[in-house]
């Protein structure tokens, strides 16, 4: 790997340590902030490769986890609260996470797909205080094995944490065992006793349980006056979540606390011990709990228990051991593949079925999974393609076909239709809907246009804006970019010079209008590309803002997708929970590094990894790179993403394949464990925004009355600020000459 690229990304993604205010409804007065600590970009280098990266701790008490990772990708993640980290690096290859000299306290954990975690009313983790010991927060991320190809992991946790004091202080006990495992048994237990000693009691309220592909259960009981009460219990094969525990338990001074853990070792020839690595084992039993916050802590350096006495667990309820019955659909969705996760370049295609490509500008997946290639065959959009008004120079139309209908398997490439000819200007955007309507925009013509495929034919159901001419009123385009359909109305980016989206019927007709130039919530500089999620939602690329917006139908921000790694964003693709993005240019100062892919979750606003070409930021640069990534889509059953480059002069379709277990291909359920979202308002946090959206209303009902009285004495709602003279090409943006002429 690089080591310039992987300082790069360490620098550029310390910034992705934030804290940033985000009002989170818990109750009345209290609001948090997000607090996210991710890995930097890292790609594991072996198998069982275990890193570290820290970030100084920020005064609060933690309400709240969401973690940021998948089971294809890592083994596990703990977070941890330190005096001080083990390295002053920020980042650090090993297993090590708290230095030496000053207290180690577990926060949070997560394996195997586990959820987010929300702790009780009133309970919090106290963190950045001189008196709780943490300064800094340490990651610690397990990778079980290498990718595949050239991917880079941002793995994370986001905290989300308050300033309210609670009424009691949570912490986090580790149960751990050391004892190796015999082979060819079918079940054999391992045992962990520890004696309560402080005066401080303790309740515990959640339990987390985990083990490596041996475990089949973990248990852990109290003993009070010699009566044996259940902690709780688990089959470490499940997503290895925080489970609430139902009943309030107290733990006082003088009682006993055990744990075991049942393994199966028939199919092992020698034995087994206990370690990090995945040929070890583990048998970790994590128990939360909290204590009044007026007293004492009664672990001041952390809680661990890790000692052996058998003469203490001969009593051990017999429950403890017995297994659980079996939940497929839990082990399914906690499965970790066994085959490396990667994004791995499949194949660049110049030619299809003998065609030279022009500028691949727009791609859609059709309903029989082909794929259509929207491309400008001879033509190029540069700088002498407009003249200063937005005006095509060149108004005759591209004689080839410009839409290639192809199937694929693997790199192999069939070409189905080649369809267009004649037709178009200068492609830009293309959809195809669930009833094989195929949707375009061309910039060159200033036009959106519906098309049904008739044999070898595209024939035309309508066209609408006027041809040739831009403008920014109710019956125009100027270069349009994308189109999309959420339900029975059409979604238009328009795009270069008007930074709205135009919202029509399925006739054509326009429904409403969104957006206005800037850099708000909301606003746009220039929309580049739309696509819908499985929610009905829409997903509109911000080129110049550098950032994707995850919108209602309506035009409401949900969330954004910004990062201080990439400074434009021309593409985006939602498949399942994930977002693809793609960039256009590289970030100024930093072009030999590459461009790259970023993938987010929906939800967070935040990039979980990235991927490009298998040479990207490679020193020698061997490899082809991406020259100007314009388009990217993914196939609809998750497993290829295609890229679309109107480099000029290099031309070419990107192909890479997702590769994870067939049986992980397919995403599995969101599952419920009971806990309460992370967002969740109480009734007085609903009060108030339903009485804001009535104010809103009103408030823009008087202002829609204002604008259409401005409409009848003449004014335009769009002024001359909103449609400039542009010189607007591909390859250097969104750029004003500056003239106010007509």
């Amino acid at each position: 790997m690089n080591d310039r690229l992987f300082l790069y990304l360490f620098l550029r993604i310390l910034t992705l340590c934030y804290c940033s205010t985000l009002v989170v409804g818990l109750s009345k007065n209290e609001e948090t902030q997000k607090f996210t600590i991710q890995m930097i970009g890292y790609s594991p280098q072996k198998t069982d490769d275990y890193v570290a990266v820290s970030v100084e701790a920020t005064p609060g008490y933690v309400v709240g986890f969401e973690p940021m990772a998948h089971a294809d990708r890592v083994h596990h993640m703990l977070l941890y609260g330190c005096t001080m980290p083990a390295s002053e690096q920020g980042f650090w290859r090993g297993m090590e996470t708290c230095g030496w000299g000053g207290g180690s306290y577990i926060l949070y954990a997560w394996a195997r797909n586990a959820p987010n975690l929300v702790l009780p009313k009133d309970v919090a983790f106290s963190v950045g205080h001189e008196q709780d010991g943490i300064k800094y927060f340490v990651l610690q991320v397990h990778y079980a094995q290498p990718f595949a190809g050239e991917v880079h992991d941002f793995s994370g946790v986001t905290m989300h944490i308050s300033q309210r004091k609670p009424m009691n202080l949570a912490a986090v006990m580790l149960f751990v065992s050391g004892t190796p495992i015999p082979p060819h048994l079918p079940a054999f237990q391992n045992n962990i006793t520890c004696m309560f000693e402080s005066t401080t009691s303790i309740h515990p309220f959640a339990f987390r349980t985990h083990t490596h592909a041996m475990g089949r259960l973990v248990s852990a009981y109290f003993k009070h006056d010699n009566i044996w009460t259940k902690i709780g219990k688990r089959n470490p094969q499940w997503p290895q979540l925080f489970e609430s525990i139902p009943s309030k338990l107290t733990i006082g001074r003088g009682d006993q606390m055990s744990a075991s853990c049942r393994f199966d070792s028939t199919d092992k020839n020698k034995t087994v011990k206990m370690g990090a690595m995945g040929v070890d084992e583990m048998c970790n039993f994590y128990m939360m709990f909290h204590y009044d916050a007026k007293l004492d802590n009664p672990y001041p350096q952390g809680a661990i228990c890790a000692q052996d006495q058998p003469q203490l667990m001969r009593d051990y309820p017999s429950d403890g051991f017995q297994l659980l019955p079996s939940r497929p659909e839990l082990e399914h969705h906690a499965h970790q593949s066994k085959v490396p996760f990667g994004i791995v370049q499949e194949a660049i295609h110049e030619t299809l079925g003998g065609i030279k490509l022009g500028q691949v500008a727009g791609l859609a997946f059709n309903n029989q999974k082909q794929l259509l290639v929207f491309h400008r065959a001879g033509r190029v959009w540069d700088g002498n393609t407009f003249d200063n008004y937005n005006i095509l120079l060149d108004k005759s139309p591209i004689k080839e076909p410009v839409i290639i209908v192809i199937s694929y398997n693997g790199n192999m490439t069939k070409v189905e239709k080649t369809l267009g000819g004649g037709k178009f200007y200068l492609p830009h955007g293309i959809y195809v809907d669930k009833d094989d309507f195929v949707y375009t925009t061309d910039v060159g013509s200033h036009t959106v246009s519906k098309w049904k495929i008739v044999g070898n034919d595209l024939e035309n159901v309508w066209t609408i804006g006027e041809k040739m001419m831009p403008g920014p009123d109710q019956k125009h385009f100027c270069k349009p970019t994308g189109i999309t359909r959420v339900g029975d109305q059409l979604y238009v980016t328009d795009g270069y010079c008007n930074s709205r989206i135009v919202v029509l019927d399925l006739d054509g007709k326009r429904v409403q209008q969104f957006g206005l130039p800037g850099e708000e919530a909301g606003q746009f500089n220039l929309p580049h590309d739309i696509v819908s999620d499985s929610d009905g939602r829409i997903l509109v690329t911000d080129r110049e803002n550098g950032r994707v917006q995850h919108m209602t139908t309506q035009g409401h921000v949900i969330e954004e997708f910004k990062s201080t790694m990439f400074t434009n964003i021309y593409s985006a693709a939602s498949h399942a929970e994930y977002v693809f993005m793609v960039p256009g240019r590289p970030t100024v100062g930093h072009e030999t590094e590459g461009i790259a892919v970023f993938v987010g979750r929906s939800g967070t606003g935040l990039i979980e990894y990235a991927f490009g070409p298998s040479s990207r930021g490679k020193r020698e640069q061997s490899g082809p790179q991406f020259g100007q990534p314009h388009c990217l889509r993914v196939s609809p059953d998750g497993g290829t993403i295609f890229v679309g480059d109107i480099a000029n002069g290099n031309a070419r379709l990107w192909q890479f394949k997702i590769q994870r277990e067939e049986s992980a291909m397919h995403s599995a359920p969101t599952l419920q464990f009971g806990w309460p979202s992370l967002t969740q308002p109480d009734s007085n946090y609903n009060s108030f925004f339903i009485l804001l959206a009535i104010a809103i209303l009103v408030l823009g009902a008087y202002c829609v009355r204002r604008r259409c009285r401005n409409l009848e004495n003449g004014k335009a709602i769009f002024d001359k600020r909103g449609f400039k003279p542009l010189r607007t090409e591909e390859t250097v943006g969104f750029i004003s000459d500056g003239s106010e002429s007509d």
